[in-house]
């Protein structure tokens, strides 16, 4: 199914995926100065994380259901999520001398925006040399306040920042006190391995599905 128009912007900018890359940035202590790491150390990260989610940058015009005028703009998506990722991961690397970075989407979603008109879920992998430190992107306090909620936790042992919205009730806009859905969630979470951290920050996805693909990374 062809993708509308108008969401080709929402793809292509990835500003939630920016945001945590900032948050990373701000969260996380000076690597030393003598660090034996350089940006060809630091592992690559795959173009595919599993049958969902594709790195942007690589995503065809094929696998996004775009026909025609589309498919040559969606060349243009993928291209500028290459720049983006470059250009992230060089302003990471001014400030922890070295860092890779890449976006993610889920595929199979893209073919749907037409017709839900829903972002995908998405999410950025970030490894830099040293120890993860604070996970706190919107500061240490956590919020709840006129339906959304920001909380700083422990899930299945790694540290994470969980931002989220009630679940509403369509009929009556209250809410429903259920959980909410994985599309109300944004979700930072970072892990430790061989020197290196290791930081997932997505949205449209639970706590669980976001440690979910940290840990396949991580086994990759």
């Amino acid at each position: 199914m062809p993708i509308a128009r108008s969401t080709y912007a929402g793809v292509a900018t990835g500003a939630v995926l920016l945001a945590g890359a900032v948050g990373f940035g701000v969260g996380l202590p000076k690597v030393v100065e003598d660090s034996s790491y350089s940006a060809g150390d630091l592992p690559a990260l795959p173009d595919k994380i599993d049958d969902r989610f594709v790195a942007l940058s690589t995503v065809t015009a094929e696998q996004a259901g775009a026909t025609g005028d589309q498919a040559s703009q969606f060349e243009t998506v993928a291209e500028n999520a290459a720049e983006g990722d470059a250009k992230a991961s060089s302003n990471l690397s001014s400030i922890y001398d070295a860092a890779v970075t890449r976006s993610y989407i889920d595929v199979k979603a893209l073919g749907q925006i037409a017709q839900t008109q829903a972002r995908p879920a998405q999410f950025a992998i970030t490894v830099v040399p040293g120890d993860a430190g604070l996970v706190m992107p919107s500061g240490p306090f956590q919020i709840e306040q006129q339906g959304t909620h920001y909380e700083l936790k422990e899930v299945d042992g790694r540290r994470c920042s969980v931002i989220y919205s009630d679940a509403i009730d369509p009929t009556t806009g209250a809410p429903t006190g259920e959980e909410p859905p994985a599309a109300g969630y944004q979700v930072e979470c970072r892990a430790e391995r061989d020197g290196l951290t290791y930081d997932i920050y997505g949205s449209g996805l639970t706590p669980d599905e976001v440690l979910h693909y940290l840990d396949l990374v991580l086994e990759g």
